[in-house]
């Protein structure tokens, strides 16, 4: 007789991590949307060999975006091979000027909210090498919460160029929350 064995069962995939607001801490998906920041460095008139040093950063090692909105105070941290941990911290509402290095330029930035728990958008005006740039970041929480949707827009005042990039973001709970402890875990 012969014996015949039943192939085994696939391990079932985890199922996907759903949140009900941004809070925590967002890792780029690169399988879907325009991971590449590409088109929006070619607006602001980057040259070739930086947007491939930046394209290949990305490529080689994950990028993270941490969320935090209490209130009305936001807090996003910035993580990737190009971005050492950039802190944007803005109150909703309210617009926020900075002066950026080199040579002191001119930021303005405002967060404003649809929902709180779904919505974000931050509008901000900068002095680039090349000229003035407008961007609007629009961060959406979709999928039923288990995909973080952003709307990257920019416009080239100089140029009169634009460009969106839409980048789609998957829920990590591996990391915490917060710059030391990211920076930290990152780093492994």
């Amino acid at each position: 007789m012969m014996n015949i064995t039943a192939p085994a069962a696939a391990t079932p995939a985890a199922p996907p991590i759903v949140r009900s607001n941004m809070n925590g801490v967002w890792k780029l998906d690169k399988t879907k949307g325009d991971w590449s920041m590409r088109g929006y460095l070619q607006t602001l008139n980057v040259n070739e060999l930086a947007i491939q040093a930046h394209e290949k950063g990305e490529s080689d090692q994950d990028t993270y975006h941490s969320i935090s909105l209490e209130n009305t105070t936001l807090k996003i941290i910035k993580r990737s091979r190009v971005n050492n941990d950039l802190v944007v911290e803005l109150n909703l509402g309210e617009e926020k000027l900075e002066y950026l290095q080199p040579g002191e330029r001119p930021k303005k930035s405002l967060a404003t909210t649809e929902n709180p728990a779904t919505h974000l958008r931050i509008d901000s005006s900068l002095l680039t090498m090349n000229g003035m740039a407008h961007v609007t970041d629009i961060k959406r929480l979709v999928e039923g919460g288990t995909m973080l949707f952003q709307e990257l827009s920019i416009l080239n005042e100089q140029t009169g160029a634009r460009n969106t990039t839409t980048r789609y973001f998957v829920p990590e709970d591996n990391l915490v929350l917060g710059r030391s402890n990211l920076t930290d875990q990152m780093a492994n």
